[in-house]
């Protein structure tokens, strides 16, 4: 089940936070972002450190695995991730931003990482494309609204644009106008 989900910014920033079982902390996105950052970057960039010592960036697209194992010690623990236990970070890139999704236990990987690309997908579907980091903040509450009704406990949920779609309106010009 996912613990947590967090959208990053391109600059590591992040947009959303929302947590279905217990509280993920968020030095999770700190270790992920230390290790995007490395030499060869989660976005597909090369870092200065590693052009000014003639790598070459074609050699490989993208180092960051998009399954990542993070110890928690006790100090970063809540919601039982303390003493020792293992947070399992699930990681995609779309228009710019890293959908995270913090699992405490194993869980098919297919099964998560498919659940991202959804809602990834339905953030399109509802604000266009590219869903980027504007797209995310101009629609803040809609997003906050869609994870509320694709998540149950953790669990995927409803993920069809259709059905979301009859439970929450996507925005339109008039209703930003109102607001």
């Amino acid at each position: 089940m996912i613990q947590s989900l967090f959208i990053l910014s391109p600059t590591g920033e992040i947009l959303i936070e929302r947590h279905f079982r217990g509280m993920t902390p968020r030095t999770v996105c700190d270790h992920f972002w230390e290790r995007a950052c490395v030499s060869l970057n989660h976005h597909g960039g090369v870092s200065t450190a590693s052009t000014a010592a003639g790598f070459n960036p074609l050699a490989l697209y993208d180092s960051l695995p998009p399954i990542m194992e993070i110890p928690m010690d006790g100090e970063h623990g809540s919601g039982g991730n303390g003493n020792g236990s293992t947070i399992y970070l699930f990681s995609i890139l779309r228009d710019g931003l890293s959908y995270l999704a913090a699992c405490p236990g194993e869980i098919s990987p297919l099964l998560v990482i498919e659940f991202m690309h959804r809602v990834a997908d339905i953030f399109v579907d509802y604000f266009g494309s590219p869903a980027d980091e504007s797209a995310i903040k101009d629609n803040f509450s809609t997003v906050y609204q869609l994870l509320e009704e694709m998540v149950d406990h953790g669990w995927p949920l409803i993920t069809e644009p259709n059905a979301l779609q009859a439970i929450i309106r996507p925005p339109d010009v008039m209703g930003k106008v109102r607001t």
